[in-house]
């Protein structure tokens, strides 16, 4: 039984994303959750994880870029009403996602999880994604990863990866 337990142990550990750093402010916590949220609460939690996992892998593990992937102009565009101002405020996408309720709750539970290094990352790495009934001009420089719910999810071309060193 012990033995079991290891091997379990060991898969959950080694299928978690490696997080760089302690945790996130209360304040960073509200606009990740937030982004999550608005984009993805119809693809439930599996979605939400999803949007996080793209998050966390833009920020190459690192707690402290989150936030800053999260906010980045064009990124995500649930944040686009506060991209071009000189001092963003946030708080009316936060009150808008924590009208969700369970759903935002949900959300800084993954969140936390994700702080515990235990976020399984079902994206398989991707660093994009879009919605499943658009088809961005971006798409054709990417490889397809797989669908959560109504998203498509990608990572950067061998090609692109190639061409940047």
């Amino acid at each position: 039984m012990r033995l079991k337990f290891f091997i379990f142990a060991l898969a959950i550990t080694t299928t978690a994303f490696g997080v760089q750093g302690g945790q996130l402010s209360e304040y960073d916590r509200k606009i990740v959750a937030s982004c999550m949220v608005l984009e993805a609460a119809c693809d439930g939690a599996e979605g939400m994880q999803a949007v996080l996992n793209v998050i966390l892998t833009r920020a190459d593990g690192y707690l402290h870029q989150l936030v800053g992937q999260t906010i980045k102009p064009g990124a995500f565009s649930c944040m686009s009403s506060v991209w071009k101002k000189s001092k963003p405020n946030y708080s009316p996408l936060i009150l808008r996602a924590q009208k969700h309720g369970e759903t935002y709750e949900k959300a800084l539970q993954l969140i936390t999880i994700m702080e515990q290094g235990l976020l399984w990352d079902n994206t398989y790495g991707a660093t994009h994604y879009h919605a499943i009934y658009i088809r961005p001009y971006w798409v054709k420089e990417m490889n397809y990863i797989t669908t959560i719910g109504g998203h498509h999810f990608y990572t950067v071309s061998r090609h692109q990866v190639a061409s940047l060193f």
